[in-house]
């Protein structure tokens, strides 16, 4: 993305391209954890360098190895939340997770496109919100701009390119809700941090 993003964080500030030292700092951080530190069979010792980099990930949260994740320090992942193996964050424009959260191995949280009318092919940022009790199925795709409202499901392989409502169930390509889900079910606490992944 050579041009100057565009687009505001989840707390309102306008977004641009990292320059000089964060833009190293950014992407090293990202080149290493994707190279390196994503296969580490240790959750400890890749949040700790994730922290390093900037990234706010709070208790029992699980990173599973093989996962990408672009500029960490605008990302937050709160509590109890499970990422499955081999997913992309891509945090240009932020990325806000709630408090338990599943997110299904293979799934994709989009930071931006790029503006097709461009002549200079710019980037479009747009944060992205995922609220408590979210739950992403495997291979889901989530386009940047998006908020997922609290205890939502999104079904495996659906493609979400719009806010989808509290408690809802989406499926497809564009995503459409197919039902709802029970508010009552949104009462656990997730915890899962299996060994050596």
């Amino acid at each position: 993305m050579n041009a100057v993003a565009v687009g505001h964080s989840a707390a309102g500030a306008l977004l641009t391209e990292p320059r000089g030292w964060e833009k190293i700092r950014s992407n090293l951080s990202a080149a290493a954890y994707r190279s390196l530190i994503t296969h580490i069979p240790l959750h400890w010792m890749r949040q700790s360098f994730l922290r390093a980099a900037g990234m706010r990930i709070g208790k029992s949260v699980a990173i599973l190895t093989g996962t990408t994740i672009i500029r960490p320090e605008r990302i937050s992942i709160g509590k109890g939340c499970m990422i499955g193996f081999d997913s992309f964050l891509g945090g240009e424009a932020g990325i806000t997770i709630g408090e338990n959260v599943n997110i299904s191995s293979h799934c994709v949280l989009l930071g931006g496109i790029h503006d097709p009318d461009d002549p200079n092919f710019g980037a479009i940022l747009k944060p992205t919100v995922i609220e408590d009790y979210v739950w992403l199925a495997t291979r889901a795709t989530v386009v940047a701009g998006v908020r997922i409202g609290r205890g939502a499901i999104v079904a495996t392989g659906a493609v979400v390119t719009k806010d989808v409502p509290p408690y809802a169930i989406v499926a497809g390509v564009p995503a459409r809700k197919i039902k709802e889900r029970s508010p009552e079910a949104c009462k656990y606490e997730l915890a899962y941090q299996p060994w050596f992944f």
